[in-house]
């Protein structure tokens, strides 16, 4: 069979039907495929890569590379993950709504442990006033988009990658430490566009209603990007 798996944080939630993802399995094009979510709110860059690396892996075991096609859109540099051996407090540290610490291999504890700026924990107290670094985000995310670029070039596997927003790919490429990994990256499998939030604000032609979420794209959001950018892209790559 062949499968779609897709990678993100809330722009590609695998768990809301109204997200690209969706839109783009539920598509007349791709009603043969199985569609794989992986993305998750707030997750950052690294758990995105890891978790398409993993899902991706155990894939090839029972299909063919020409049957899989792989889409992720990377999240904010500045969240972060990491992998904790003995885990001693609730999952539900984010007010309940998002299982955290998490886990993305079948029977495995909930080990790794992700953060955004705006929480309000130790671990986010910690990190940000003591080891983040703007730049330093900048370089993790690029070597998680090359890992990630490398691996599944290697399996012949195709795919397509885009940018939540314009904060993933900011003007400080061009810093000493960070730009020599940016022109490793190979744009030719990014879709046309600097990010699904600066296309559907300036593009889309559809207004931001929720007086509530003004951050988030909208079902018409996320089905004209998926109509009029990512199914265009694909045919023209001639991976659908």
């Amino acid at each position: 069979m062949k499968t779609l798996i897709t990678g993100g944080c809330s722009f590609s939630d695998g768990g809301n039907p109204i997200t690209w993802p969706y839109r783009l399995a539920a598509s007349n094009l791709l009603l043969d495929y199985k569609h794989i979510g992986t993305g998750v709110l707030a997750q950052g860059n690294g758990l995105i890569s890891r978790k398409i690396i993993y899902t991706v892996s155990e894939l090839l075991k029972t299909t063919y590379p020409e049957d899989i096609l792989v889409g992720i859109m990377w999240s904010g540099p500045n969240r972060h993950d990491f992998y904790l051996e003995d885990v001693k407090f609730s999952k539900d540290i984010i007010e309940g709504w998002l299982q955290n610490p998490t886990c993305f291999i079948p029977h495995s504890k909930n080990n790794w442990v992700f953060i955004v700026p705006s929480w309000r924990n130790e671990f986010v107290k910690s990190y940000y006033s003591t080891f983040y670094s703007h730049i330093g985000s900048l370089i993790y995310t690029y070597e998680h988009i090359l890992r990630v670029q490398w691996f599944l070039k290697l399996h012949n596997i195709k795919y397509f990658m885009s940018s939540f927003t314009n904060e993933v790919f900011p003007v400080e490429i061009c810093h000493r430490d960070v730009q020599h990994l940016y022109n490793q990256i190979d744009f030719y499998n990014f879709l046309p566009v600097s990010s699904e939030d600066d296309w559907c604000r300036k593009y889309s032609g559809i207004p931001y209603l929720d007086p509530n979420d003004q951050h988030h794209p909208s079902f018409d959001h996320h089905q004209a990007f998926t109509d009029q950018i990512i199914i265009p892209f694909l045919q023209d790559k001639k991976y659908i």
